[in-house]
């Protein structure tokens, strides 16, 4: 019987090695799977949103570099269709804003809202003179900390009715867990 025992041992140890090694090699697999927000859905592009009793297609400025983009170079846009700005909920947002209009083509209008969604300041911005420098570019503030900005055609603001202290429903949790 002592022989048995003998060959038994390294077979059971083999085993037991071979048995561990399967186990870890599955776990790190289903790990390596599991995104880093524990979220498998896609960063948003457009959101829905209502000023007014009239709807908007808004496309997400979401990154930094979405941000700055905005809706430069754009020639056009329709009347119910916009830019959501949603900067993230961390330090050092909420924030008094500052936009500009650096190669922006078209009139605009930007709202700025607080955290809450209620409008801090209302602007309707014209095209700069491309000959100015960006030093010489009109600055347009928020008036008040805020956490998003929302840009229209040029006058449609004052079109809807729109005034600081209204209140645009926003679906907020959604759009901060995506702002960088």
């Amino acid at each position: 019987m002592t022989g048995i025992r003998k060959l038994c041992m390294p077979f059971c140890l083999a085993a037991l090695f071979i048995l561990v090694f399967l186990v870890q090699g599955c776990a790190d697999e289903g790990v390596a799977n599991v995104p880093a927000d524990n979220n498998d859905e896609d960063q948003p592009s457009i959101e829905g949103v209502v000023i007014r009793e009239q709807s908007f297609e808004v496309d997400l400025a979401l990154t930094p570099e979405q941000r700055a983009q905005g809706l430069m170079w754009r020639e056009t846009l329709a009347d119910d269709q916009g830019m959501l700005f949603v900067f993230p909920a961390r330090d050092p947002y909420p924030a008094e804003l500052n936009f500009w209009m650096k190669n922006c083509l078209m009139p605009i209008d930007v709202i700025f809202l607080d955290s809450e969604g209620k409008v801090t300041a209302i602007h309707e911005m014209e095209p700069p003179d491309p000959n100015i420098s960006d030093e010489e570019q009109p600055v347009y503030p928020s008036n008040g900390l805020a956490q998003y900005a929302i840009e229209l055609r040029g006058g449609l603001a004052a079109e809807l009715g729109l005034q600081v202290g209204d209140i645009i429903d926003l679906r907020k949790d959604y759009l901060l867990r995506w702002a960088e």
